[in-house]
C-alpha cells in the first residue's frame, strides 16, 4: 500500500533525479560551447582570383567596413629563393561570434590564379585543414575565362583531394598526405548583393538555396565529392557588406 509519506519521497526522488539530469545536461552544453570557443579549427579558403578570399579574411580578422580591394593589391606570392615553388603563407588566428556561439579559425590569404593552385593543396595537406570554403560569384554562370577559372578551380581541388593528386614539400608532407581528406567542403557563393534575385529570395525561404542555378555550374564536381565519401554544403554570402559571413562559417564548423 502506497502511503502519502511514500509517495512524497518518490515525488521528490523524481524531482532531485530532473534536478540532476539538467544539471548533467547542462555541464555537456557548457563544456561543448567552451571547446567550440577555445579549439583552434583550421579552415581552407579558397576560389578564383577576385572572387572576395582577401575580404574574407581580412572581414574574420576584424569585421566592419569594408574596401573595395583594386586588382593591384590581389594575393601574390613569392618564390622560395632557388627553388621553383611559391612560399605557403601562414595561417591567421580569427574569432567569428554570431549570436553569441564563437568559432576560432585558423586560415590563410591564398592567391586564385590559376599559378597558385597548387598551393591550395599544399596548405590542405600541410595544415590537415578540416573544413574548406571554396568561394565563387555570379561571373562563374556567365561564360568566359573568369567561368572557366572558377570551373576548372574547383574541378582540380577535388581531383587532387579524391585521387591524392599531391606535390608533396617534403617526407613529412607525404606521409600527412597519404589517408588526407577534408571533412567538409563548402561551395559558398559570394557577392549575393549582386547577383541574388527572385529565385534566390524563394529558395531562401523554403531553406533550399542550394538548388540555385549559381551552382549549376559545379554539380558535377559536387556530386562526385558526395560519391566518394565527402560531405559537402552550400551557402552563399557578402564578404564586403559582412552580410551572412558569420552565420555560414558558424554553419561550416558546427
Amino acid at each position: 500500500m502506497v502511503t502519502k509519506s511514500s509517495r512524497f519521497y518518490i515525488r521528490l526522488g523524481e524531482i532531485m533525479s530532473a534536478l540532476g539530469g539538467s544539471a548533467l545536461v547542462g555541464g555537456v552544453v557548457f563544456a561543448k560551447e567552451l571547446w567550440h570557443y577555445w579549439k583552434p579549427r583550421k579552415v581552407g579558403v579558397y576560389g578564383p582570383t577576385m572572387v572576395g578570399k582577401t575580404t574574407l579574411d581580412r572581414y574574420m580578422t576584424t569585421p566592419g567596413e569594408m574596401e573595395e580591394i583594386p586588382i593591384s593589391e590581389r594575393t601574390k606570392h613569392f618564390k622560395v629563393p632557388g627553388i621553383n615553388r611559391f612560399l605557403l603563407p601562414r595561417p591567421s588566428r580569427k574569432r567569428v561570434t554570431y549570436k553569441g556561439d564563437t568559432r576560432v579559425v585558423y586560415s590563410s590569404d591564398i592567391g586564385g590564379e590559376e599559378r597558385f593552385w597548387n598551393l591550395w593543396v599544399d596548405d590542405l595537406v600541410n595544415r590537415q585543414v578540416e573544413a574548406v570554403v571554396f568561394l565563387i560569384d555570379h561571373r562563374s554562370s556567365k561564360g568566359g575565362d573568369e567561368a572557366v577559372q572558377a570551373v576548372g578551380g574547383f574541378k582540380y581541388l577535388v581531383d587532387a583531394i579524391l585521387h591524392r593528386q599531391y606535390r608533396y614539400r617534403n617526407l613529412r608532407s607525404w606521409w600527412r598526405g597519404k589517408k588526407y581528406s577534408p571533412k567538409l567542403i563548402m561551395l559558398v557563393a559570394n557577392k549575393a548583393d549582386q547577383w541574388w534575385d527572385e529565385q534566390a529570395n524563394i529558395l531562401w525561404q523554403q531553406q533550399r538555396l542550394g538548388e540555385h542555378k549559381i551552382f549549376d555550374p559545379f554539380r558535377e564536381d559536387l556530386v562526385r565529392l558526395q560519391k566518394a565519401g565527402v560531405p559537402t554544403k552550400r551557402g552563399m554570402m557578402a564578404t564586403k557588406i559582412g552580410w551572412n559571413v558569420e552565420n555560414t562559417m558558424l554553419d561550416l564548423l558546427s
